[in-house]
C-alpha cells in the first residue's frame, strides 16, 4: 500500500488530495494539524480512482479523496500529517493569504508551468529546480497537459476496457507518485504550495475532441467515445479529487485586489466550431460573467480590482484555418464562444480594469501587453511553456540535424550569423535545438481589432515561471521571473520581465 498527499488551492480553508494505492477497502485515515485532530468541513470519503485496476474480486485498488478542513485563517502555515495503517505523510502547507502585500512587505507569488512530457525529463530536473527557487510560491497554477495521455505517438493504446483506463491510469500514477517511486515527475511541483489545475487537449488527446489522422483510436466513434469518458474521469480523480462528477469547471480564488478565475475551456468542448457553446460549459459561462461584474463594481465604487484569467491555451495567438483547426489544432478564437471572452475582456478594458491573462500550452513562453483604443488600463498575457517539451520524431530529428549543421559551421566559420545569433542561436551553443522561436501576436486583436499587442518578452527552451503581485498606491505592480529547465547553470539562469504596472485606468 501507498499513502500520498498534496494541498489543492482553496479559499477560506485547508484543502488536500489524499490518494491510497494497493488497497481494495482502506479505512479511513488520520489527519492532524499542527498536532492536533483536523476539524473536516465535511465528512472524509474514499472514492474509487477509475483507472481500471482492480483485485481479483474486482474491487477498485486506488482510491482518493478531497478532504476539506479547518484552518487558522487566510495566510497561515500548518503542519499536516496524514497517516494510514503503517503509512504516514507530513508536509507544511500555508493557506491562501487574504491579500496582495505591499511591495515593501512582500509578495503573492505564483508558480506557472504547463505542459510537461515524462520520458524527457529522465533526470528529474524539473523537480529539482522548482525545490530550489529562491521565491516560495503561494499557488501553483499547472495550467494544462500534466499528462500526455496520447504520446509516445506511436504507442499501442487499448481501445477497450479496463485496458485503456489502466494505461492512462498508469500515466498519471507515474508522473503524480514520482518522489514516492524513485522516478521523475511532477510530484514535487504538487507539494510545493497549494494547487490549481487547468486541462488543456493531451490530458485527453492532441486538439480533442477532434478526430486526428496520427491517432487511430480517434477514427471511430466507439473507440474515441470510450477514450474521452476515460480521460475525463482521470482528470477529475487525479486533478481535481472528490466524488466522480463533481470536478468544477472553473474556479474562484480572490486574492484583494486580484481576482482570479480559472476556467476549464476543453472538457466541455464541442467538434461544432459555430456552436454558441461549443468551448464552455454553462457554469463556466455563468462564473465569467460573475467575474466580469465582480471587476466591474469593485471600479464603481474606487476599489482597485484587478483580474487574472487563465484556461488551457493563449490569447494573442492568429486564428487557424478551418482545417488546420480540425486536422492540427483549434485555438480558442476558431470558436464561436470565444466571443463572450472577448466581450468580457473589451468590456474591463474600456472600463478601465487591468486583467492579466496566464497559459501554457505553445511550447515557449512571452509576456505580452495590450493597450485597448478606448482604455488605459493594460491587457497583460503571461504564457509559460513547456516545463518538458514533448518528443517528436519527424520534427526532432529534422531540428537536431539543422542544430548538428549550424554547429559545424559554427566550428569552421565561429558564430553563424547575426538573425541567428540574435535569436539565440549560436552554432553548437544553441541550448534549445528542439524547441520552437516565441511567436509574434497579432498586430491587432480583438472583434473590433481595438487591442494593440507589444511583445515585452520572449522566453525559449523548457521552463517555469513564477509570477509575483506586490501593491503599488492604487494598484498592483507584477514581476515575471523565468526558470529554465537545464542542466547548464549559465543556461538556467532567470530572467525577470517587469515591473509592470497595473494601474486602474
Amino acid at each position: 500500500m501507498m499513502l500520498t498527499v498534496w494541498p489543492q488551492a482553496a479559499a477560506d480553508e485547508l484543502r488536500l488530495w489524499i490518494g491510497v494505492f494497493g488497497a481494495a477497502m482502506p479505512a479511513l485515515p488520520s489527519v492532524t494539524v499542527d498536532g492536533a485532530p483536523a476539524v473536516a468541513l465535511a465528512p472524509l470519503q474514499w472514492h474509487p480512482i477509475r483507472d481500471g485496476h482492480a483485485d481479483a474480486q474486482g474491487r477498485p485498488l486506488h482510491h482518493q479523496m478531497q478532504a476539506r478542513l479547518r484552518s487558522a485563517g487566510p495566510g497561515r502555515s500548518h503542519r499536516v500529517e496524514v497517516a494510514l495503517d503503517d503509512q504516514r505523510e507530513t508536509l507544511g502547507v500555508r493557506t491562501l493569504p487574504a491579500e496582495v502585500p505591499a511591495l515593501l512587505d512582500g509578495s503573492f507569488n505564483i508558480l506557472l508551468a504547463s505542459c510537461y512530457y515524462r520520458p524527457e525529463d529522465a533526470g528529474g530536473l524539473l523537480g529539482r529546480i522548482v525545490q530550489q527557487l529562491p521565491q516560495a510560491p503561494h499557488l501553483t497554477l499547472l495550467a494544462g497537459d500534466q499528462i500526455y495521455g496520447d504520446l509516445p505517438l506511436f504507442e499501442d493504446l487499448p481501445e477497450d476496457e479496463p485496458a485503456l483506463s489502466q494505461a492512462l491510469g498508469d500515466k498519471y500514477r507515474r508522473n503524480w507518485l514520482s518522489s514516492q517511486l524513485g522516478a521523475p515527475g511532477i510530484q514535487a511541483l504538487l507539494r510545493r504550495a497549494p494547487v490549481a489545475c487547468l486541462p488543456d487537449d493531451h490530458e485527453y488527446w492532441n486538439n480533442y475532441p477532434f478526430r486526428q489522422a496520427q491517432l487511430p483510436n480517434t477514427w471511430r466513434e466507439g473507440p474515441r467515445q470510450r477514450w474521452a469518458t476515460a480521460a475525463q474521469a482521470l482528470y477529475q480523480d487525479w486533478q481535481c479529487g472528490g466524488a466522480p462528477g463533481s470536478a468544477p469547471s472553473w474556479q474562484r480564488l480572490d486574492i484583494q485586489p486580484l481576482r482570479m478565475l480559472l476556467l476549464d475551456s476543453r472538457s466541455a468542448r464541442r467538434d461544432a466550431l459555430d456552436a454558441p457553446d461549443g468551448l464552455l460549459d454553462d457554469a463556466a459561462t455563468d462564473a465569467l460573467q460573475q467575474w466580469r461584474q465582480a471587476l466591474l463594481d469593485d471600479r464603481a465604487v474606487g476599489r482597485p480590482g484587478i483580474g487574472l484569467l487563465s484556461t488551457g491555451q493563449a490569447l494573442f495567438i492568429a486564428r487557424p484555418g478551418a482545417v488546420a483547426a480540425r486536422m492540427k489544432d483549434a485555438e480558442l478564437p476558431n470558436y464561436e464562444q470565444f466571443g463572450a471572452i472577448e466581450q468580457v475582456l473589451d468590456d474591463l478594458a474600456r472600463a478601465g480594469v487591468p486583467v492579466v491573462f496566464i497559459t501554457g500550452d505553445v511550447h515557449w513562453g512571452r509576456v505580452v501587453r495590450a493597450r485597448h483604443a478606448a482604455g488605459r488600463a493594460p491587457l497583460l498575457e503571461v504564457i509559460c511553456s513547456p516545463s518538458r517539451l514533448i518528443a517528436t520524431p519527424g520534427a526532432d530529428r529534422k531540428a537536431m540535424a539543422a542544430h548538428d549543421a549550424r554547429a559545424a559551421l559554427g566550428g569552421l566559420f565561429g558564430r553563424i550569423g547575426l538573425a541567428d545569433a540574435a535569436a539565440g542561436i549560436a552554432g553548437a551553443a544553441d541550448p534549445w535545438p528542439r524547441h520552437p522561436q516565441p511567436e509574434t501576436p497579432p498586430a491587432r486583436w480583438g472583434a473590433q481589432h481595438q487591442f494593440t499587442p507589444e511583445t515585452l518578452h520572449r522566453q525559449r527552451g523548457d521552463q517555469v515561471a513564477m509570477l509575483q503581485f506586490a501593491r503599488t498606491g492604487a494598484g498592483l505592480e507584477l514581476r515575471v521571473t523565468y526558470w529554465p529547465i537545464h542542466a547548464d547553470a549559465a543556461v538556467a539562469r532567470p530572467q525577470t520581465a517587469g515591473p509592470l504596472a497595473l494601474l486602474p485606468g
